[in-house]
């Protein structure tokens, strides 16, 4: 059966010209957002979170003059979002709030309009050689944070807490993550970037970048990535296996959680302990919601707040989006990634549906790592040739390389 795989062009807008000092600025900024996205630096709150809201801000204002339709569109989404979030945690019940991950969830949505705006205004060629630059340097760091995890992790508090008996725990944290679920979905956002620049990767890159996911431990990554690479093979049918994938997920899901409520959770305790406290939260997430007044149904107790409400974190995608984000909060995001990635295919098929798949298992809101790709992949625009409506199955990087 051919294969047909995904073409990508770069279309640059250069505002300035290419040897000037506003040139070498932005390459500069966008190598430094792009990195520091991927890369944590454990310092205080996250010293590289509050360099990566500098930048963002700094680009987003010298840009201010330049936005496109869908780049204002998000810009003003995330405006959205945050009213919403300050709404939510208004009214929300929990004693002890929540305000920094909010902020830094926020701060994370406005990764991906600064770093389509910097793709765009950097040339083709000038990209080619950057991301992959970048990538290796991204995946060195996940080596380190490889090895510092298998080292240091049962010194380390969640490694002290763990049975020590279960491989699985007692090897999650690392120098730079509380837990190897986050460093799984940073190296299938990693994955993403790298199927839009694959030729610039040798086998040993690839088979590198899956080992360090295997590693992670994570089951819930190691089957995205899967399921990313499948949709990647079958790219011509690629709205059919992902609404295979999804259907079979919910469908597993709620059959999992019917024995779970019916047998209570020995029903699946037997089978994972892990897998079981993802349907006692969303048991919990079923009587809290229906305890909650018609504010908190809207616009959720605000992001990482259920662990103040309820002892513990949601942990889950559905529990993120109903008690956490809220009906208005859950459709603002949604509109939000619709809005930068409904013309860019790579975008939704191998980084967000991986993410949705991930996320029955782990989700986070405050993924730079997520939104710097979802930004890049969105500043690549998906070609077509000799009259075919699918994915070109020659590699845009001829385009970049003609750039």
């Amino acid at each position: 059966m051919a294969t047909s795989s995904i073409g990508f062009t770069l279309r640059p807008r250069s505002f300035e010209s290419a040897g000037s000092l506003s040139a070498s600025l932005r390459v500069f900024v966008f190598t430094a957002l792009l990195a520091l996205s991927f890369v944590p630096i454990p310092i205080g709150i996250n010293l590289s979170q509050i360099l990566v809201l500098a930048l963002c801000v700094a680009t987003l204002c010298c840009y201010l003059v330049h936005f496109e339709v869908d780049i204002f569109a998000a810009i003003f989404l995330i405006l959205l979002i945050g009213i919403s979030q300050a709404i939510g945690l208004a009214h929300s019940p929990v004693v002890e709030k929540n305000y920094l991950t909010p902020f830094i969830f926020l701060t994370s949505l406005s990764i991906a309009p600064a770093i389509v705006i910097l793709a765009k205004s950097c040339t083709p060629s000038k990209i080619r050689l950057l991301v992959p630059r970048i990538v290796n340097w991204i995946l060195v760091f996940l080596v380190i944070e490889c090895i510092s995890r298998f080292i240091f992790s049962p010194y380390l508090p969640l490694g002290l807490d763990a049975d020590n008996s279960d491989t699985f725990y007692l090897y999650k944290s690392s120098l730079f993550f509380v837990d190897s679920n986050f460093v799984g979905i940073e190296i299938i956002c990693l994955l993403a970037v790298m199927f839009a620049f694959r030729d610039c990767f040798t086998r040993n890159k690839w088979f590198l970048a899956y080992l360090l996911l295997i590693t992670t431990l994570s089951r819930a990554s190691i089957g995205a990535a899967i399921c990313q690479i499948v949709v990647y093979k079958l790219w011509r049918w690629r709205a059919w296996v992902a609404l295979g994938m999804l259907a079979a997920q919910v469908l597993i899901v709620i059959k999992l959680f019917v024995t779970f409520t019916s047998q209570g959770s020995e029903g699946i305790q037997g089978i994972d302990g892990s897998l079981s406290s993802k349907f006692f939260i969303l048991s919990l997430m079923a009587d809290t919601y229906v305890g909650a007044d018609t504010a908190q149904k809207l616009f959720g107790i605000g992001v990482s707040n259920l662990f103040n409400l309820a002892g513990i974190f949601a942990h889950n995608i559905v529990a993120t989006c109903v008690l956490e984000l809220g009906i208005v909060g859950t459709l603002l995001i949604a509109v939000y990634v619709w809005v930068l990635s409904r013309r860019h295919p790579a975008a939704v098929f191998l980084l967000i549906l991986p993410v949705l798949i991930n996320g029955f298992s782990l989700v986070s809101t405050s993924m730079p790592y997520f939104f710097a790709a979802l930004g890049l992949l969105t500043a690549l625009h998906g070609t077509r040739r000799n009259g075919d409506s699918a994915a070109s199955d020659e590699t845009g990087l001829q385009e970049i390389k003609k750039g």
